[in-house]
């Protein structure tokens, strides 16, 4: 849900992109690069939006860029009532936005191994510096290893989850979001200068 022409304006005018700028500019046979020459190659290659969404990501940065729409006092129950679905929507998708990817190249297994792991040392460092159990009772000692690896496991299985049904939320709301811009656009519910940021 991201507005070409603004992107294309970051892209040219914002440091922060300057790896797609390459990108683009690798592919054209001028170094000039136009607003137009950069809208026509993020359309081309869907993939050079997918990157621009992962820069933003990693920078808090966020790619919905659409406004909530004002219900003006001339609108329609008709479209006032769609106007504030669409609203509605556009916040939960704003909400739900890191959940826009789904979970198979999530940090989850570093994160939680890491914490996990950390567990597991401090338990060992205690256990070995302060006791004799790794004498008196292994059993005890290795048992406790195991519940905690069980507990990381078990913890990032949760966690992995709950970001898969987020994001099955994220993509269903984001579809019927599209349509309804679409369907609004058509319409003339709004204008585009209305909904979408610049």
């Amino acid at each position: 849900m991201v507005n070409i022409e603004k992107i294309s304006n970051q892209i040219l005018n914002d440091g922060l992109y300057n790896t797609l700028l390459f990108e683009i500019k690798e592919s054209e046979p001028t170094h000039n690069i136009t607003p137009k020459m950069v809208e026509r190659a993020l359309i081309k290659n869907p993939l050079l939006i997918q990157e621009y969404k992962e820069i933003n990501r990693q920078s808090e940065v966020s790619s919905i860029q659409v406004k909530k729409l004002a219900i003006k006092d001339e609108d329609s129950k008709t479209i006032a009532d769609f106007k504030t679905e669409l609203n509605q929507n556009i916040q939960i998708l704003k909400n739900l936005e890191n959940f826009e990817t789904d979970s198979k190249n999530s940090a989850y297994a570093i994160w939680i191994g890491s914490v996990g792991v950390t567990v597991l040392f401090m338990v060992h460092n205690i256990i070995a510096l302060f006791s004799e159990l790794y004498v008196e009772a292994p059993s005890l000692v290795y048992g406790s290893y195991a519940v905690i690896l069980y507990l990381t496991y078990g913890m990032y299985l949760k966690i992995k989850r709950n970001h898969d049904a987020q994001h099955g939320i994220f993509q269903n709301i984001y579809a019927k979001t599209q349509e309804m811009l679409q369907y609004g656009l058509e319409a003339s519910y709004f204008t585009r200068d209305e909904v979408y940021e610049k």
